[in-house]
C-alpha cells in the first residue's frame, strides 16, 4: 500500500470497516472518505479492487478476497473508538437507506418505526439512491448481502434498534422477491433486539415477519409457533393494527391447511375460518383507520371468498379493495388483487376475463418489478392458455417463466408431458 496516495489508503481502511463485500461511492462519502472517486480509481488501477458493473444497478466496487481480508486487519488496527464510530456509519447509512426504500416500494404500510430523520437526498451526493418503487427495490435487491452482513454486525454490536429497523424495512425486499432464508434469519435477531428493548410491539412485527416466511417455505407448525408466541405480547403492544398482522398470518395459515384437506368440506371449513379471521383484521385496520391495512384485509378476505367458491362475492370485494388502492396511491396492491380477480372468473367459467385480469397483473407487476407477483401471473396465464389449448401463449409464457426464474435464482418450470 506504500505506493497509493493517503486518502487512497484511507479509502482502503473504510473497505475494510464494511461489514458487506461490495460498497457505492455514495456509502464511502457517508463514512466520511475524501476524494473518493480518485481514490477509487487508484485501487481499480493498482489491481486491489474490481468494478461490479450492471446494466441497470448503481456501480459497485470490491476488494479482491484477498486483499480485503488484510484490510480488516488494518482496519482492525484502528483505535477501537475510531473503527465503532464509522462502524456506526456505515449502520446508520443503511438503516436509513432501507427505511426510504420500503416507503417507496410498499407506501403507507403500517410500521412502528418513525420516518428516517435524515432525507432521501442527503444518501446520495450526485443523485438520490433511487427513485419510486420499482428502483427502490432493485437497490434493495443490489444490496441484499450487504444489509444482511450489516444487520449481524450490528446485532453483535447491541445496536438493537438498528437491527429492528432494518429488518422492518427489509420486509418490502423479503416479501417482494421471496427472500425467504434472510427473513427468517434478520428476523430471528430481530426477536431478539426486541426483546433487549422490552418492545412487544416490536416484537410481534418481528415474529410475525418470521411466520411468513416460515409459511411461505411451508412449514406451517412453525409460523402457527411463532404466532402464538405474539398473541401473548398484543395485550401490552396495544395498537389495534397488530391484532390484525397477526389475525392476517392465521387466515393464511387456514387457507394453506384447506389447500391440503382431503375433501371438499374440509376445505370449505378451512376457508370460512379465513375468512372470519380476515374480516377480523379489517375491522382492525378500519378502526385506526389505516387505508393500506383495508386494502390488503379486503384482498385477503377475497382470497378466502374464492377458496370457499364464493366467486361473485369476492369479485364485490375485490371492486372495493381495488377502488380504495387507486383513491390513496396503493399501486403495489393492485397486480395482487387482479390475480385473485382471475382465480374468481376461472370460477365462474369466464376464461377471456380471467386471461384479461392476468395479463394485467402481469404488466402491473412487471412494472413494479414485483417478480414473485409477476411469476405468479406467467404461470397462472400459463395454465389459462393451456386450458384454451393456446400452445403460443403457454410456450411464450413458459420461457419467460424460465428465465425469469433464472434471474431470481429459482428452478425453472416442470416441461410439460409430451
Amino acid at each position: 500500500m506504500a505506493e497509493v496516495s493517503d486518502d487512497t489508503r484511507h479509502l482502503y481502511d473504510l473497505f475494510g470497516v464494511l461489514p458487506g463485500t461490495t460498497a457505492t461511492a455514495d456509502l464511502l462519502r457517508a463514512v466520511g472518505a475524501t476524494r473518493v472517486d480518485a481514490g477509487l480509481g487508484e485501487l481499480l488501477s493498482s489491481r486491489l479492487a474490481v468494478l461490479v458493473e450492471s446494466a441497470d444497478r448503481p456501480l459497485r466496487y470490491r476488494l479482491h478476497d484477498v486483499v480485503r481480508a488484510h484490510a480488516r486487519q488494518c482496519a482492525r488496527a484502528l483505535p477501537e473508538e475510531r473503527w465503532r464510530s464509522l462502524l456506526r456509519l456505515v449502520v446508520d447509512f443503511y438503516a436509513d437507506a432501507a427505511a426510504h426504500g420500503d416507503a417507496l416500494v410498499l407506501g403507507a404500510r403500517f410500521r412502528i418505526q418513525p420516518p428516517p430523520v435524515r432525507p432521501l437526498a442527503e444518501l446520495g451526493v450526485r443523485k438520490a439512491l433511487f427513485t419510486g418503487g420499482a428502483d427502490a427495490l432493485e437497490w434493495l435487491d443490489a444490496e441484499r448481502d450487504n444489509l444482511q452482513a450489516v444487520i449481524r454486525v450490528a446485532a453483535d454490536e447491541g445496536w438493537h434498534q438498528e437491527v429492528w429497523r432494518l429488518c422492518e424495512s427489509l420486509w418490502a425486499l423479503y416479501h417482494s422477491r421471496k427472500h425467504l432464508a434472510d427473513c427468517v434469519e434478520s428476523g430471528l435477531l430481530g426477536i431478539e433486539a426486541a426483546q433487549h428493548e422490552a418492545r412487544p410491539d416490536v416484537e410481534i412485527r418481528m415474529r410475525n415477519q418470521v411466520a411468513r416466511a416460515a409459511y411461505e417455505l411451508g412449514d406451517l407448525d412453525r409460523a402457527e409457533s411463532q404466532l402464538d408466541a405474539a398473541t401473548g405480547l398484543l395485550e401490552p403492544a396495544g395498537d389495534p393494527r397488530l391484532s390484525g398482522v397477526v389475525w392476517e398470518s392465521r387466515g393464511l395459515i387456514a387457507l394453506a391447511r384447506g389447500r391440503s384437506e382431503a375433501t371438499p368440506r374440509a376445505v370449505g371449513e378451512r376457508a370460512e375460518e379465513a375468512r372470519q379471521l380476515f374480516e377480523r383484521a379489517l375491522a382492525a385496520n378500519r378502526a385506526v383507520p389505516d387505508p393500506h391495512g383495508v386494502v390488503v384485509q379486503s384482498y385477503n378476505v377475497a382470497q378466502a371468498l374464492v377458496a370457499g367458491e364464493r366467486w361473485t362475492d369476492a369479485l364485490g370485494v375485490l371492486d372495493e379493495a381495488a377502488e380504495v388502492a387507486r383513491a390513496t396511491g396503493d399501486e403495489p396492491m393492485l397486480p395482487r388483487i387482479d390475480l385473485v380477480r382471475a382465480q374468481a372468473f376461472v370460477g365462474l367459467g369466464s376464461l377471456d376475463r380471467a386471461v384479461a385480469a392476468t395479463v394485467a397483473a402481469a404488466d402491473r407487476a412487471a412494472s413494479l418489478k414485483q417478480l414473485a407477483k409477476l411469476d405468479q401471473a406467467l404461470e397462472l396465464l400459463a395454465a389459462l392458455a393451456d386450458r384454451a389449448e393456446d400452445r403460443p401463449l403457454r410456450a411464450a409464457c413458459e420461457e419467460k417463466l424460465r428465465e425469469l426464474r433464472r434471474n431470481m435464482g429459482l428452478e425453472p418450470p416442470a416441461a410439460p408431458p409430451a
